[in-house]
C-alpha cells in the first residue's frame, strides 16, 4: 500500500496516542502513513516517526525531548546499538521521575537520541544503586526500523 495523508479524526488519535507517553506532534503536518503487511509507519517530512506506536530516533532528535529521558556514558552506546538491554551502571543521569514499565528515551552524553526503551525499574531505585538492568531495548540505530525504512 503506498503512503497517504492522515485524516483529521486518524491524526488526532495519532496525537493522543503518542501523548499518553510523552511525544507531543501536534505541530507536526502533514504526517503521512504507509502499512506493510502487519506495520504501521508514520512520516513526516519523508522521515519515519512514529513506527507501530513506537517514536522513532528520528522523532525523539527532532523534538529534542526533556522528560522520560535517561544520558548513557560512551561504554553504553555500542551496546545499546546492538540492541542490548541498558544497565545502570551505565548511565550518567535521568529522570528519576520514569516509573517502572514507561517508555523511555536513551541519548548519548553529547544529547542525540540513541534509542528507544521500556524501564524495567523505577528512576529513583535505578539511580540508587546503580546496579542491574535499568532497560529494555526496544528500538535502536542499527535495527531494521533505521535500516529499513
Amino acid at each position: 500500500m503506498s503512503k497517504h495523508v492522515l485524516s483529521k479524526k486518524d491524526l488526532k488519535t495519532l496525537i493522543t496516542r503518542m501523548e499518553s507517553i510523552g511525544i507531543d506532534v501536534s505541530s507536526l503536518s502533514p504526517i503521512e502513513i504507509e502499512e506493510k503487511k502487519k506495520d504501521k509507519i508514520y512520516y513526516y517530512s519523508g522521515k519515519p516517526i512514529i513506527f507501530n506506536n513506537i517514536p522513532t530516533i528520528y522523532l525523539l532528535n527532532y523534538l529534542k525531548l526533556k522528560d522520560k529521558t535517561i544520558t548513557v556514558d560512551d561504554g553504553a552506546v555500542p551496546h545499546i546499538n546492538n540492541g542490548s538491554s541498558l544497565f545502570a551502571p551505565g548511565i550518567i543521569n535521568m529522570d528519576t521521575d520514569i516509573k517502572r514499565d514507561d517508555i523511555v528515551y536513551i541519548k548519548n552524553k553529547e544529547g542525540y537520541f540513541i534509542a528507544v526503551g521500556i524501564s524495567t525499574r523505577d528512576g529513583k531505585d535505578i539511580m540508587s544503586d546503580k546496579k542491574g538492568e535499568a532497560a529494555k531495548v526496544i528500538h535502536h540505530l542499527n535495527d531494521r526500523i533505521m535500516n529499513d525504512f
